[in-house]
C-alpha cells in the first residue's frame, strides 16, 4: 500500500495498489438514534451502553460512515456500491458532489458494482430526476440478490418484516426496476475485470456479496455490510435487526471476522469511520478493529 494523498480533502482521498488506483469517497454519514433494537436487539441495553462507554461513543446514537470504493484501471473506472442519493438524507447523499471534488465526472464511470440492494447502496444509481447518475455504466449485482428483492414477497421469515424492510422492498423494486437496461448479473466466485473477485456474504441479505481487490501481489477486501459498526466487531453475535436472516448474518459475521483475524487482511468497511480501512485483531474477549495509520508526504 503507498501513501494517501488528498488526505486534507473532506471528500476523498487516493492510494494505489499495484497498478490500480483507488479512491475512498465520503457519501456522507447516517444517524442511527434508537440504538436498539436495530443493533443488539436481544441485549440488555446496560450492556449496550458500558460497551458504548467504553469506547467513548455516545450512547444515545450511533453515527455510520458512508464510504463509497472506486476502483481504478487503465481502461475501467468502476464503483463498488453509490451511497444513499438525493432521497434519503440531507446527511448522505454526497457521493457525486465528492467524486467531482476530486475531478471525476458521473459519465466517466465505466462499471457499478452493486455489494446489496439496501438503499444506501443503490440509491445514488439514480438521480433526483430519476435519470441515471452514471449513464455510461453497465450494473453488477448479484442474480439472488436480484431475485430477492424483485419477487412477489421477498422472505423476512428469518429476520424482521417491519415499516423499514417494507421501505427497503419498495426502494429496491422501484431502484432495479429503472435500470433493468443495464442491468449484468454475477454469481459467487466470479470474478469481474481481472481484479474483483465476488464472494457470497449472506445474511445481511441473501446476495449480499465481499469483494476481493487485487493487483499485482497486493490486495484488501471490501466487507461491505458484514459489521457496519465496531459494536459488532466486538460482539458479533449480538446482531443487526437489518439483517433479513438475523442468525445467518451472525454466522456469516463471525467467519469474516476469524478469516481476517487469521490472515491479518487489510479489510475496507462501508460504514466504518472513514476512510473505512482496518485490520481485525482477534483477543480473548473475541475481536476488535485496528484502523489502519495513515501518513501524508
Amino acid at each position: 500500500m503507498n501513501t494517501i494523498k488528498d488526505l486534507k480533502n473532506p471528500g476523498y482521498f487516493k492510494f494505489n495498489l499495484g497498478q490500480l488506483q483507488i479512491g475512498v469517497f465520503t457519501d456522507g454519514e447516517s444517524i442511527v438514534e434508537n440504538i436498539q433494537p436495530m443493533f443488539a436487539p436481544k441485549i440488555k441495553t446496560d450492556l449496550v451502553t458500558d460497551f458504548l462507554a467504553d469506547n467513548f461513543l455516545s450512547s444515545d446514537k450511533i453515527t455510520l460512515a458512508g464510504n463509497v470504493l472506486l476502483v481504478k484501471s487503465e481502461q475501467k473506472t468502476i464503483l463498488i456500491d453509490t451511497g444513499s442519493g438525493p432521497n434519503l438524507s440531507p446527511s448522505n447523499g454526497k457521493l457525486l458532489q465528492s467524486l467531482l471534488s476530486a475531478g471525476i465526472e458521473p459519465d466517466e464511470i465505466t462499471d457499478v458494482v452493486l455489494t446489496h440492494a439496501h438503499p444506501d447502496h443503490i440509491g445514488g444509481i439514480i438521480n433526483k430526476d430519476g435519470s441515471l447518475a452514471f449513464p455510461n455504466a453497465d450494473i453488477y449485482i448479484a442474480k439472488n440478490e436480484y431475485d430477492f428483492w424483485m419477487s412477489e414477497e421477498p422472505d423476512f421469515s428469518r429476520g424482521t418484516k417491519d415499516a423499514i424492510a417494507d421501505f427497503e422492498i419498495q426502494f429496491a423494486k422501484q431502484h432495479l426496476d429503472l435500470i433493468q437496461t443495464k442491468l449484468q448479473f454475477y454469481q459467487d466466485q466470479d470474478k469481474l475485470f481481472e481484479c474483483l473477485k465476488l464472494e457470497s456474504a449472506p445474511g445481511h441479505t441473501p446476495g449480499h456479496t465481499i469483494i476481493t481487490i487485487s493487483s499485482e501481489d497486493e490486495e484488501f477486501v471490501h466487507i461491505a455490510d458484514t459489521f457496519q459498526h465496531i459494536l459488532l466487531v466486538a460482539h458479533p453475535d449480538w446482531g443487526n435487526q437489518i439483517d433479513s436472516d438475523f442468525e445467518l448474518g451472525i454466522k456469516t459475521r463471525k467467519q469474516i471476522l476469524e478469516k481476517l483475524s487469521e490472515t491479518k487482511q487489510l479489510f475496507f468497511g462501508d460504514h466504518l469511520p472513514f476512510p473505512g480501512l482496518g485490520f481485525i485483531q482477534k483477543i480473548d474477549e473475541g475481536y476488535r478493529y485496528v484502523p489502519k495509520s495513515f501518513y501524508t508526504v
